[in-house]
């Protein structure tokens, strides 16, 4: 049934304009007959009563009663819904899904019921049955469905419909056959307001199953590509799967009331045709002497299914009333179990412990004195223990983990004790659960019961965060998330175009300091230009003697044997192109340092994949060759080494801007050739002194390190890609300019893969209009490297700046400096006054 329920939807989907044009063209049918004798009074009842046309005067009560109770839950549900939706979807699903499917299907009953039945199209009441009986949220579900990334759009609102529809078509059975019910009660307006319902009913299904999911593929067309059409949450099949056990209580519900209608609607023939009841005759008989009593025979005896529904009715209320146990379940944020709210304080309506409470302060700009708000206590019960302690045996939970593989039908407590007796590897939880944020919480459980750090892990956030950008890409073993203030400096002119450098710092006064630099800069800017040297990996192999690595040696630098190895090594990769391999010699050690452009990929996955290939090749040529370690770090990665500063790895960046003298004076405070001879005995001399690879600046470092955490950069290799040499001299017609230029060989970054893909790396990169992939490879993570060099350039002329005006530690105590504890320290220790 699931496969005949998605092709039907598939085919709605497919063929939006056909089903939507024949649905309306039905529609304009059923509404343009005309019925035979109009203006007279129809004979026939619209209820299914037969004693409909000629009902006493006191049961005009009744009619009223229950009409406004009627009224009032239809209101009450609809409100309900509408409240719930927002837990379903964003607000523009709930317009679609709500508003329009809604609206449809009441159009298309009061059609309809214009058709069949004169009474049902002056029925006043109709808006409010038709809101007690329409499903919206439903149609939500569909549409977060139609929203969802993946599949096609055909494809995506068919599978949704094989979920929603059989269970759809039960709901609808069983809503019709217990609204129908009230066709039996011998009110009016209530016997008419039911025969619309189970008409409404009959109709919103049918809309449901043809009409909306055309609609829906047809809106999703027009608004693809438009986030906020996108649903708040991500869609899972389990949004859309019944419970079993709902399903089975349904379908006897359905099988109940289907017995109730076949016994009040069918005649029961005994011999000579129709028989009443005899307790009716005998109420017949004595109605003339007892007025009184023949009343309460008209209210209570009219048929069996009446007695039967009414104390079923009284049941359920006296139930609720006295034996329901009344409480306000909630969930804590901390550990997500049901608790108990203990006090009557509803203005938070969400019940959150010191961890959430802490993330929602993170989070909310217009949420203010969090301390003095009387937040609900959290306290255990026995009936909320009762909700969190349903543990199966052990037994039991590690035949479902071993039969299905995953856990996702285990409770939280099954899951730590299968952890717990070593059946689940602890860093297996994402995949295990298929549901990383869930992963991450129970591990976080585990870990802090394990090392008694409850207190501290729960300071660590965990939730709003994306995490399966981080699975098997990223990070393992995840407990929560650390988040880094990220500035921007600038605009900052490069190549012609002004950028906002996003820059993820603790440092105070670094961003500060990169904008003043970029101030001075201004809109004359920077020149950037960019080599793609190539990304290295040089694994050590080593030879049984010096005369077979001569050999080795010599074969590689043949020009016909490295056009064998290229191609081998280009083999591995569609981006990946090896440019060189530079052999260094130690005795009978080789170190084989193939370098290799990699697109806008940093590179170093694609690399080492191609070495290893080469090698493969390379050891048929020479079997006695063995192969000590992939990386000999003759590379060299994330060290200071003097072959990346002078053959250089990634991209080598050189840029160069004027500062006018205007500037020097305005911005600085200072002047050229100040600036000249300080660049002199700092970056040169001194860093000539120490012994420093690659240090010739004055902090390249600093904004290195703050561009890479932003971007998604592997933040261990600022140690490589800092190496920069900062140059100053001055110029103009009266040397009062400064020509600047910064050279950094050996920058190594990239705009795919690694920390790129998660979403708030990604977001600076799309700031800087470098996300992703260029139509011409490498474009994108040149520009990159261009931009941070000339990131770094602004850094060092600001920096140099405050160091020659004895600013620098002026400006740290102004931005660097912790105000909360330098005021706890003064409050703590009292100096006394002389």
């Amino acid at each position: 049934m699931m496969k005949v329920w998605g092709a039907h939807g598939e085919f709605c989907a497919k063929h939006q304009w056909e089903v939507i044009v024949a649905t309306l063209a039905l529609l304009a049918c059923a509404a343009s007959v005309e019925r035979h004798g109009t203006g007279v009074r129809s004979e026939h009842c619209a209820g299914w009563a037969r004693a409909c046309p000629g009902l006493e005067a006191e049961y005009q009560a009744a009619d009223a009663v229950i009409m406004t109770f009627v009224r009032c839950a239809a209101l009450l549900y609809a409100y309900y819904q509408v409240s719930n939706l927002q837990k379903i979807a964003s607000k523009y699903l709930l317009i679609i899904a709500g508003v329009f499917s809604t609206f449809a299907s009441f159009i298309f009953t009061s059609a309809l019921a214009s058709l069949f039945w004169s009474e049902l199209a002056s029925i006043k009441d109709a808006p409010f049955l038709f809101l007690l009986v329409a499903d919206v949220a439903r149609g939500a579900r569909m549409a977060k469905a139609g929203w969802s990334a993946g599949e096609d759009q055909g494809k995506r609102v068919g599978k949704a419909l094989s979920l929603l529809g059989p269970t759809a078509t039960l709901d609808t059975l069983l809503a019709v056959l217990l609204v129908g019910v009230g066709g039996l009660s011998g009110v009016p307006r209530l016997e008419h307001m039911c025969t619309f319902a189970c008409l409404a009913l009959l109709v919103d299904y049918s809309v449901f199953v043809t009409f909306y999911p055309a609609c829906l593929s047809l809106v999703s067309d027009f608004a693809s590509g438009r986030k906020e059409m996108r649903p708040d949450s991500p869609f899972a099949e389990s949004d859309l799967k019944p419970n079993p056990v709902v399903q089975r209580v349904k379908m006897i519900m359905a099988a109940g009331l289907l017995c109730v209608h076949l016994t009040s609607r069918l005649p029961w023939a005994k011999e000579n045709g129709m028989i009443e009841g005899s307790l009716s005759k005998d109420f017949k008989s004595t109605s003339d002497e007892n007025v009184l009593f023949n009343s309460y025979v008209k209210w209570f005896s009219v048929s069996a299914d009446y007695i039967v529904i009414a104390t079923l009715l009284c049941a359920l209320i006296i139930k609720f009333i006295f034996f329901e146990e009344q409480r306000n379940w909630v969930i804590d944020m901390n550990d997500l179990t049901v608790k108990e709210v203990t006090n009557k304080y509803d203005k938070p309506k969400f019940i959150v412990g010191e961890e959430f409470k802490a993330e929602i302060c993170t989070q909310t700009d217009d949420l203010l004195n969090w301390e003095e708000t009387e937040w609900p206590v959290l306290s255990p019960s026995s009936s909320a223990a009762k909700l969190n302690a349903k543990k199966r045996p052990m037994a039991e939970c590690l035949e479902i983990y071993r039969s299905e593989g995953v856990c996702t039908s285990l409770s939280d407590d099954e899951v730590v004790m299968l952890v717990e007796q070593s059946h689940i590897p602890l860093h297996r939880l994402e995949n295990v659960l298929n549901d990383p944020l869930r992963g991450v919480r129970l591990r976080r459980r585990v870990i802090s019961a394990r090392f008694e750090t409850e207190s501290a892990v729960k300071k660590l956030p965990y939730l709003n965060y994306d995490y399966s950008k981080v699975l098997n890409a990223c990070c393992e073993n995840v407990i929560g998330y650390v988040g880094i203030p990220v500035g921007y400096a600038g605009p900052l002119v490069v190549d012609g175009k002004a950028y906002m450098i996003p820059m993820a710092t603790t440092e105070g006064a670094l961003v500060a300091s990169t904008n003043r630099g970029a101030k001075a800069i201004g809109t004359r800017g920077v020149t950037s230009v960019v080599e793609d040297v190539g990304m290295t990996r040089a694994p050590a192999v080593k030879l049984p003697n010096v005369v077979r690595a001569h050999e080795c040696r010599q074969w590689l630098d043949n020009k016909d044997n490295y056009a064998i190895i290229k191609t081998a090594f280009d083999s591995t990769s569609r981006f990946a192109r090896l440019q060189e391999v530079h052999v260094g010699v130690d005795g009978a050690i080789l170190y084989l340092r193939f370098r290799a452009t990699t697109g806008d990929a940093m590179g170093m996955n694609m690399v080492s994949k191609g070495a290893e290939n080469a090698l493969k090749l390379l050891k048929n040529y020479f079997p006695d060759m063995e192969v000590i370690s992939l990386s000999g770090n003759y590379c060299s990665d994330k060290k200071a080494a003097s072959i990346n500063w002078v053959k250089g790895r990634g991209k080598r960046v050189i840029c160069e801007t004027t500062i006018s003298a205007t500037n020097l004076k305005n911005i600085f405070k200072t002047d050229a050739k100040t600036m000249t001879r300080c660049n002199k005995i700092k970056n040169l001399s001194g860093s000539a002194l120490a012994g420093s690879i690659g240090g010739n600046n004055a902090h390249a470092a600093n904004m290195v390190t703050a561009i890479f955490i932003a971007t998604g950069q592997d933040p261990a290799q600022n140690v490589t890609s800092s190496n920069c040499s900062t140059s100053m001299e001055v110029c103009g017609e009266n040397n009062e300019d400064l020509y600047v230029t910064c050279t950094m060989p050996s920058l190594e970054v990239g705009t795919v893969g690694g920390g790129t893909v998660l979403t708030g790396q990604g977001a600076c990169l799309e700031i800087l209009g470098v996300k992703g992939a260029a139509e011409r490879p490498a474009e994108n993570s040149a520009r990159l490297a261009s931009l941070i060099c000339a990131t770094v350039l602004a850094g060092e002329l600001s920096l140099m700046a405050a160091l020659v005006n004895s600013d620098l530690v002026k400006s740290h105590m102004r931005h660097n400096r912790s105000t909360i504890n330098v005021q706890n320290a003064s409050n703590e220790l009292k100096v006394p006054t002389l």
